[in-house]
Parts: structure tokens; sequence; C-alpha cells
């Protein structure tokens, strides 16, 4: 049995928080993969392999980072969702992954640490019961790692143009196709649904769901995939485990 690690519940309707943790549930749930999940709260450092979250339990190995995982859970099971792409999908695929993860993500970081409604205050799964000393501290670190990056330093308007046009590269791409590649889905769904309905769902103002949902689109995308694949246990609850 895979076991996922995860933050926690949150959020009234989020499983987890994490893009990456919601990524590799969504590649478990296409590729018909058996498995449960684990919430580790602010614990998780305490067992994660490389320092963050998700990481997997899978046959007495641990498998830290969502395309490591995604690469392990090819090898052992099968190639289910990717045999099918051609040279050309796997190059598309390949840049949309890297765009929404190390671009869309920072974006989305910006928004939650600087959003005036504090989403992560008291995050059930996360930061629930932090005082405000360890909140505090938390957000200036990471709203320190966004000034390095960039995004930190970024006025409103560039921050919405950035994330405008990503979100416009994502829609032109998908166009009218059922999946981002075609009529069949694979494992780079993963990351572009896994980060839209976060965005679509944020508890806090965004820019980013602005602009996603401005495109028809994409929201009809996000939802086909939630109600062919998250339909059952959509936060799975019935799937959780104990972290004893």
């Amino acid at each position: 049995m895979v076991i996922l690690n995860r933050f926690g519940p949150a959020w009234g309707s989020f499983g987890c928080v994490s893009q990456f943790v919601l990524k590799i549930e969504t590649y478990l749930r296409m590729a018909s993969i058996e498995f449960q999940t684990r919430s580790l709260g602010l614990e998780f450092a305490e067992t994660a392999p490389k320092g963050k979250l998700p990481y997997i339990d899978h046959n007495g190995k641990k498998i830290a980072d969502s395309s490591f995982i995604i690469e392990y859970l090819k090898r052992h099971f099968g190639d289910s969702l990717d045999s099918h792409l051609t040279p050309i999908d796997l190059a598309i695929g390949h840049a949309v992954q890297r765009m929404v993860e190390d671009h869309v993500w920072w974006l989305m970081a910006q928004e939650r640490w600087w959003a005036p409604e504090n989403p992560y205050w008291d995050t059930p799964g996360l930061l629930e019961g932090a005082d405000q000393t360890t909140y505090d501290e938390f957000q200036a670190e990471n709203q320190r790692k966004c000034t390095e990056h960039g995004v930190g330093a970024f006025s409103p308007d560039e921050l919405r143009a950035r994330g405008k046009a990503d979100m416009d590269a994502i829609a032109a791409l998908l166009g009218d196709q059922t999946y981002l590649l075609g009529q069949q889905p694979s494992s780079f769904d993963t990351t572009v649904y896994a980060f839209l309905w976060q965005i679509l769902n944020a508890p806090y103002n965004s820019a980013l769901k602005d602009s996603a949902s401005s495109h028809g689109n994409l929201v009809d995308y996000i939802r086909r995939i939630e109600q062919k694949f998250f339909s059952h246990d959509p936060m799975s609850l019935a799937r959780q485990i104990s972290n004893s």
C-alpha cells in the first residue's frame, strides 16, 4: 500500500494546502493506485527525507519530491498515463510543468503569505495552535524567500500581469481538449490540475484566481477532473490513517 504523507485537511475543502501533495494524490487517483494518507502537520520535518512534503512510504521505502515520487510509481506500477505521449507531447508537458511549479508556485506563495485574510494563521493541518510568535516567524521566513526569489518585490500590477500571462498560456494550450495534451490524462495534468484547483478554490482574494476563472475552459477542466477522479472521498478523509 502506498502511504501519502501530507500536512492535513485545511480551509474547509482542502485535503492539504500543498499543491505538490495534491499533485501526487491526483496521480495516484488517475493511475488507479490504491493509497492511504497520513497527516503530519508541523511534525513532518521529523520524518520527511528531504525536509519537505509530500513523501510516500511504500514497501519499506520513503520517496520524497513529487517528480521523484512519480518516477518511482511509474517504475513500480507501470506508466499508464504517459506511455501514449509523443516526444512533442512530452516536451510541451515538461515546459508547462516547469512554468507551473517554478513560477506559478511562487506567485501563489506571495499571495498566501501577504494576503490580508492571513489564510495560514491557525491553519488546520499546518499551523493550528501555533502562537503568534511562531506564526510571525513562519510568515517572515516565507516572505523573505519570496523576496529573494523576486516575486516578493513586485508591485500588485506586475504580479497580476505575470500570473495572467501564465493562466492565458495554459488556457491557450488546453483549448477545447479534454486534458492538457489531448483526450487522455497524463502525468502533466496532475500538476496543472493541482495548482489550478487550489487557485480556483483559494479562501483569500487572489489575482491568480481572477485570471484563471476568466477562462471558461480552465474552470471546466477542473470540474471535469474533479468529477471523474475526486467524486468519492474528495479530501481523502476515509483513506486517512494514524501517524503513529
